[in-house]
């Protein structure tokens, strides 16, 4: 599976560490960080100037002053694509969806990121490839993928497990809380195919919801009918600003006061809710058959 990285930066330039590194015909191993920059439609790395440089093993890639994140055991390839570095690593699956449960569950009890991991897992099997250049990005447009752990003994508990629904895969959505009830798809806009998202009940969220409130113009507040109409706001106002599609608009002034309840848009997994059964004794199982109605485990 290949995944873009660091695309959010947009990075002109990249300090890379690696125990090989292949720049045009040479390959070395260097002995620390060697600097990456684009230029005239190519990477340059020092005076070599190619169309990819490779890398493999324990890669560690900076975006200078930014961040700096390692990726354990895979194959790294970096090209320029319009005066940017863009950077995609061939890893694992199961490496991945490890490195998922990490970024989305820190700290959560081991039931609820087995249930995260099935989640992943199955996310990546249905939906690739996401993109033209790479399968999967490493942001929430996909999935988060960060620093990998060690070991993440919920991925290696369900190592291979995924989530079918009459038969079929499908893109396995969580998000991070509700209003007390998650959505459907076609609540939210979406094609019901190949799954419709079932609306439960989520007892943790219900009792005490994540609150909101945003102001937007009345134009704004009239076209909030989808999930697409409320990332586009969010990339206006700010990702959590509008932070939910559930909620109510009064007018206010020249324009709209939104009150919501609930993170994300309130499909599939609730993160909260399951991390909530998990404390109350739910088994992984239980809680993916709470929140993926109508679904089987499988290999």
């Amino acid at each position: 599976m290949t995944i873009g990285v660091l695309g959010l930066f947009r990075p002109k330039t990249l300090l890379l560490r690696a125990p090989w590194v292949r720049a045009g015909a040479e390959r070395f191993a260097p002995s620390g960080e060697v600097a990456l920059s684009a230029g005239d439609g190519l990477v340059r790395l020092g005076g070599i100037r190619t169309g990819v440089v490779t890398a493999g093993g324990d890669v560690t890639i900076s975006v200078p002053e930014k961040l700096k994140r390692t990726y354990r055991g895979v194959t790294c390839a970096v090209r320029n694509r319009g005066g940017e570095l863009l950077v995609m690593i061939e890893i694992d699956t199961e490496q991945a969806v490890a490195s998922v449960v990490a970024a989305e569950m820190p700290g959560a009890p081991l039931e609820a990121r087995k249930a995260q991991a099935v989640a992943a897992r199955t996310y990546y099997t249905a939906l690739a490839p996401r993109h033209e250049e790479f399968d999967f990005c490493d942001t929430t447009h996909c999935q988060l993928l960060q620093d990998p752990p060690t070991r993440d003994d919920a991925a290696a508990a369900t190592q291979g497990l995924v989530l079918k629904h009459h038969h079929h895969l499908f893109g396995a959505m969580y998000f991070r809380s509700c209003a007390g009830r998650t959505k459907t798809a076609a609540q939210v806009g979406l094609n019901p195919a190949p799954y419709p998202y079932f609306a439960v009940e989520c007892p943790a969220c219900a009792a005490s919801p994540h609150r909101w409130r945003a102001n937007v113009t009345k134009d704004e507040a009239a076209r909030l009918s989808s999930e697409s109409a409320r990332l586009a706001l969010a990339r206006k106002y700010g990702w959590n600003t509008i932070a939910s599609n559930s909620f109510s608009a009064v007018p206010e002034g020249d324009g709209v006061l939104l009150s919501g309840e609930g993170h994300g848009h309130g499909l599939g997994l609730c993160q909260r809710g399951a991390i909530h059964l998990a404390r109350a004794g739910y088994g992984f199982r239980a809680i993916l058959s709470h929140y993926y109605p109508e679904t089987a485990l499988g290999g």
